[in-house]
């Protein structure tokens, strides 16, 4: 994420480096706004949604399970034609389009769903997710394995600024899930963006600069870029 993006202005914040539930909720229904407008091309979730009951911000994709950049420490979950490795079968089929979709169909893609609720207790947006494949339920080794880039893992298994993944329920549905730990978010909020007079939007993409882009939820500048804003020259990722 860039560090001289605009970002929204909004108002103050009542209780920053925390945030009120009204001001989440508005933070919310304006990102909402924000990503329908956008090209398509900017965001490529599957979808966006917000639930009323929490109120929760619903978030899903598609990972493709074959690209590279979801397997860096593992390269045999590439497929064989994207490692430059010779295969007969390929080479026979290599001039039947058909045949090299069906091939490709044979990985089953990734599918993340996350959630970000407002904690009551920490006051502060907590991101919940689960990752699935082919309708299974994936764990912790492939959450590391697939969802977070190599550069964040060490913070993320330390329990740093951005906390840590935990394995609970999910305080609305009761579903199993796994979540950023919120135990720090207060602090790093207050490290990157105090003194940005920023408002509800403005936290909102912050936090997901911060706590997002752990788990390959990320957000492209342009999307938020074109409006005038404070400049956040001093915000590090």
């Amino acid at each position: 994420m860039a560090t001289s993006s605009c970002l929204p202005s909004q108002g103050t914040l009542s209780v920053f480096p925390f945030l009120a539930h009204d001001e989440f909720e508005s933070a919310c229904r304006a990102f909402l706004d924000r990503v329908r407008t956008a090209r398509s091309s900017i965001v490529q979730w599957s979808s966006i949604r917000l639930q009323s009951t929490g109120p929760i911000l619903k978030i899903s994709q598609t990972l493709l399970s074959s690209d590279p950049s979801l397997s860096q420490d593992d390269a045999s979950t590439v497929p064989l034609h994207s490692q430059g490795v010779y295969d007969p079968q390929l080479e026979a089929c290599e001039e039947d389009l058909e045949a090299l979709v069906r091939a490709a169909d044979t990985y089953d893609n990734l599918q993340v769903d996350y959630d970000i609720i407002l904690s009551d207790t920490y006051q502060v947006p907590v991101l919940y997710f689960v990752l699935r494949q082919a309708d299974r339920l994936l764990g912790i080794e492939e959450v590391y394995h697939y969802l977070v880039p190599r550069q964040y893992r060490k913070n993320i298994q330390s329990v740093g600024i951005m906390g840590g993944i935990s394995f609970g329920y999910h305080p609305v549905s009761g579903t199993p899930a796994f979540f950023v730990h919120p135990c720090n978010t207060a602090d790093a909020m207050k490290d990157t963006a105090t003194g940005q007079g920023i408002g509800p939007e403005g936290y909102l993409i912050v936090w997901l600069g911060l706590i997002g882009n752990c788990l390959r939820l990320q957000l492209p500048s342009e999307l938020f870029a074109t409006e005038g804003g404070p400049q956040l020259e001093n915000v590090r990722y």
